[in-house]
């Protein structure tokens, strides 16, 4: 058996490959796609590599016994997929390719060994990447770039050194820090065009979600089913639910409700979800009316996941529009999504002038209409309806005086510790007189049954914060909150909310804090809409915005419109402006220009990589295409053949091709073993000869 040379250099190399190892799986326990417990021995597995290989010691693994590693760890791998990952392949392929990058590295003895131990690296480095959205992964993806290319470069310069039967350890100082920054900095200035150009991919490759921005939030006040606490659990969370942007800035403020799901039946301290009665099919395109009624204006909402198919809405809502094809309406009015959404959301909503609810009329009243079910009341609670509610006035005021009462003689809380509870209402209503705003809307639903008033529990956000930067609202988890809807008859559907107003959600005050919270979340907001839900239709915009451009620079001499006055009042029954929509012929256009600017910038791609491989002219590199056009032309050229017996030889075979070849080579040598760089006049006659050669030996194969 023929034994394969030693790694040239094989300490550096090794401990290069060590630490680009350490990088490389550090995001995936933060992604929650690899336990910590695994990570640290990983890494244990690597610092102990580095520390042998700094040693200089050349006792490695033999490949026999890599081999029988890889067969030991087939059970473990098998018993991984079956008891520990419950049958998906992500963990056990990562912990796979983990184990293969610690074997790999501590058998490294040969120069290819090193590409194969590097090509595990970059699988664990672009699993760490697919499944991290979270915007701190640039970094994360700039530090490995950086320390990508300066294994690479060192690698190179290594092998080119090791080539002229160098072994001194001061030849290895060179300077790469101007090139690190430069290359880093460039391929930032070039990526982020080509990001924009190439085909999206709406799901990620791997389907696992990290910690990011892409954390599903555990809303359960939007379940099916709620219970008493629901809201409270998280109204002591400041993460973002949904952000809103107004086309009017007075509508920009801290009182906005946004409906999200309502329940009409309420047994043993939970709640269930009014039922679906309609379904809006988007087969034909433009917003969907929910309430009649002339809009206004317009707003934009992006809606966290919520692990809930809500679709909060403002409570002014006449007609929304959404990138869905089938929703649900159920019969209090709360818009009901297919399937819970896995992204960000985006949607707008046209709004009126005040509050409409879209729910159906209820039925004539009967023990089995829903939004009069009794389940729950108790005679204290219905002589205490009948006592504050009264008999005078109209149906209107007798609800707002009961909203009253429950708002001015119960206090607020969060604080439920050391309670015993029984009746959760009637204890609230009787015994403990306070709670957090389900208890106070889910009590007042149910006095107004007892007094025969249609009423149902609404769960939504309520207010908000207006970030300064850009001007939307964010609603967070802490904005959650429920309040009443009741029926009025010949008025319908009003919102009533008896939560004492200190215990209603409330704005930040300004603040240094708040502000650097604010422009977090302004960076996470682009990082999300530009970045993670950047699709095609944002991209036929983009492209369309520069075909515009386009022709205002081409057409600089056409004169501009001349626009007519605005109009002072606007109908109030104006018809709704529909919402900008794509041509079929700008579609056309759009895709003929995307099309064509990736294809320009493949060609572009294309020719830098040609040109940065080909290098400056040489003398040495100049050489090297003549042994190869020769080889090409059918003269044998081994590559033990001197270049002066290469030159004899060349010479008889093509004597009109003697002297430029003869140049050619007499210039290698004084390169390659004189040390006189080409330069200059002696450059250009380099460029000569290479091309008269080139010229001459093209087609002398097929001469024979």
């Amino acid at each position: 058996m023929t034994a394969h040379p030693a790694m040239a250099f094989g300490r550096e190399k090794r401990i290069l490959l060590g630490l680009l190892a350490l990088l490389a799986p550090l995001p995936l326990p933060l992604n929650e796609t690899l336990g910590w417990s695994f990570l640290a021995i990983y890494l244990l597995g690597v610092v102990v590599f580095i520390r042998h290989a700094a040693s200089g010691s050349d006792r490695w693994l033999s490949p026999w016994m890599m081999n029988v590693l890889g067969l030991l760890y087939l059970p473990l791998f098998v018993i991984d997929l079956r008891a520990f990952s419950g049958g998906r392949l992500v963990g056990p392929m990562l912990h796979l390719g983990l184990f293969a990058i610690l074997i790999k590295l501590a058998s490294l003895r040969r120069e290819r060994d090193k590409w194969q131990a590097l090509m595990g690296i970059f699988f664990v480095f672009l699993a760490s990447m697919a499944t991290s959205v979270h915007p701190s992964i640039v970094l994360f993806l700039l530090v490995f770039l950086a320390g990508g290319l300066y294994l690479l470069m060192r690698f190179a310069f290594l092998h080119l050194v090791a080539g002229f039967g160098q072994r001194d350890p001061a030849l290895l100082r060179l300077p790469l820090g101007a090139f690190l920054g430069t290359s880093v900095l460039m391929t930032l200035v070039f990526s982020v065009p080509l990001f924009a150009l190439l085909p999206r991919v709406s799901s990620p490759y791997v389907n696992v979600r990290g910690t990011g921005t892409g954390t599903i939030i555990q809303a359960s006040g939007f379940s099916d089913e709620v219970t008493l606490d629901s809201i409270g659990r998280i109204r002591e969370s400041r993460a973002v639910a949904l952000r809103a942007r107004f086309d009017d800035p007075a509508r920009t403020g801290i009182d906005q409700r946004y409906k999200g799901a309502t329940y009409d039946v309420y047994d043993g301290g939970s709640w269930r979800r009014s039922p679906r009665v309609r379904s809006f099919s988007r087969s034909n395109e433009g917003p969907v009316r929910l309430v009649e009624g002339a809009p206004e204006s317009w707003a934009t909402l992006w809606l966290r996941p919520l692990a809930s198919r809500s679709l909060p809405l403002p409570t002014e809502t006449r007609l929304f529009d959404i990138e869905l094809p089938r929703l649900g309406l159920g019969t209090g009015g709360a818009v009901i999504l297919p399937f819970p959404p896995v992204e960000v959301l985006e949607y707008r909503a046209a709004l009126g002038g005040d509050d409409l609810s879209a729910a159906l009329d209820p039925p004539a009243a009967g023990p089995e209409v829903p939004t009069l079910d009794p389940r729950g009341l108790t005679p204290a609670m219905r002589t205490m309806a009948a006592e504050v509610m009264g008999k005078e006035g109209t149906t209107a005021d007798r609800i707002r005086r009961l909203e009253s009462h429950l708002a001015t003689q119960y206090t607020y809380t969060l604080d439920f510790v050391g309670r015993e509870i029984t009746n959760p209402l009637e204890d609230f209503l009787f015994r403990y007189k306070s709670g957090h705003c389900e208890y106070f809307a889910s009590a007042m639903v149910l006095l107004l049954r007892a007094e025969g008033v249609h009423s149902r529990l609404v769960t939504g956000f309520l207010g908000g914060e207006v970030n300064p930067l850009e001007g939307y609202t964010i609603v967070r988890q802490s904005n959650a909150h429920a309040w009443v809807e009741a029926y009025i008859p010949d008025e319908g559907w009003r919102t009533f909310d008896p939560t004492p107003a200190a215990g209603r959600p409330e704005s930040v005050a300004p603040s240094t804090w708040s502000l650097v919270t604010q422009a977090w979340d302004f960076l996470i907001f682009r990082w999300d809409r530009y970045v993670l839900t950047f699709g095609f239709e944002d991209q036929l915009q983009l492209f369309g915005s520069l075909k515009d451009l386009w022709a205002r620079l081409w057409s600089p001499r056409v004169p501009a419109t001349e626009l007519p006055p605005p109009a002072d009042v606007v109908p109030d029954d104006s018809p709704i402006e529909p919402l900008p929509e794509l041509s079929p012929r700008r579609w056309s256009d759009s895709v003929w220009i995307v099309g064509g600017l990736v294809t320009a910038t493949i060609a572009l791609f294309w020719w830098l990589v040609r040109r940065r491989l080909r290098g400056p002219l040489t003398a040495t590199g100049v050489y090297r295409r003549l042994r190869k056009d020769l080889a090409g032309a059918g003269l044998p050229v081994a590559e033990s053949l001197a270049p002066l017996t290469l030159e004899r030889r060349a010479g008889r075979r093509f004597p009109d091709l003697a002297e430029p070849m003869r140049r050619i080579v007499s210039l290698y040598l004084e390169e390659s073993f004189g040390g006189r760089a080409v330069v200059g006049a002696a450059r250009q006659e380099l460029a000569d000869a290479l091309g008269q050669t080139r010229r001459g030996l093209r087609g002398r194969s097929a001469e024979g």
